[in-house]
């Protein structure tokens, strides 16, 4: 057997700079929006409160590469990060500068995760797959956020929220489009 087929497919450095660039989308929004409306909740919560969630599990992913442990329901949930926004940028850009300094073949490693559902297990995984999660649970919450901004009558950054395949599928609908004409 070729030893290359048992190793998963990964372009290694494009999984951890989408997260780094999902990452800065959403530190850009913070440096966008006024005080209030980032401290405002809408339907139960806030702009802030939704970037230091985000910020929360991102953090507990990095810290856990080290430790061969992810544990999710060790957040930091600091409240400054949801009142405060130079101090949540700021708390992002040092997020996003470790995302970025991760060697890419740290991927390929395997790692514990905690449930959250039960605590008292430990499930195996990936860097690789954990950093795929944390991207799509960051821009899950991106799309949280624009509803937020929508709703206090703010127009969100085009694309805000909307997975990769998503973009991709509109864009390929858009070609076929203008094909047809």
């Amino acid at each position: 057997m070729d030893a290359g087929a048992t190793k998963p497919n990964i372009d290694r450095d494009r999984v951890l700079e989408s997260l780094a660039d999902e990452l800065g989308r959403g530190s850009s929004v913070i440096g966008s929006i006024p005080d209030d409306v980032y401290r405002r909740a809408v339907n139960g919560s806030s702009v802030g409160a939704q970037f230091r969630h985000v910020l929360d599990h991102v953090t507990s992913f990095v810290k856990g590469i080290d430790l061969g442990r992810i544990d999710p329901t060790m957040r930091d949930r600091d409240p400054r990060i949801e009142s405060d926004r130079a101090f949540a940028m700021s708390s992002f850009g040092q997020c996003i500068a470790r995302v970025r300094s991760l060697d890419g073949r740290v991927l390929g490693r395997s790692v514990l995760v905690r449930s959250e559902l039960d605590l008292s297990l430990w499930l195996p995984s990936s860097i690789g797959r954990e950093a795929e999660f944390a991207h799509s649970h960051t821009v899950h919450h991106h799309a949280l956020i624009a509803d937020k901004l929508a709703a206090l009558g703010i127009e969100p950054a085009a694309g805000l929220g909307v997975a990769p395949s998503t973009l991709r599928y509109r864009a390929a609908e858009a070609a076929l489009e203008l094909c047809q004409k």
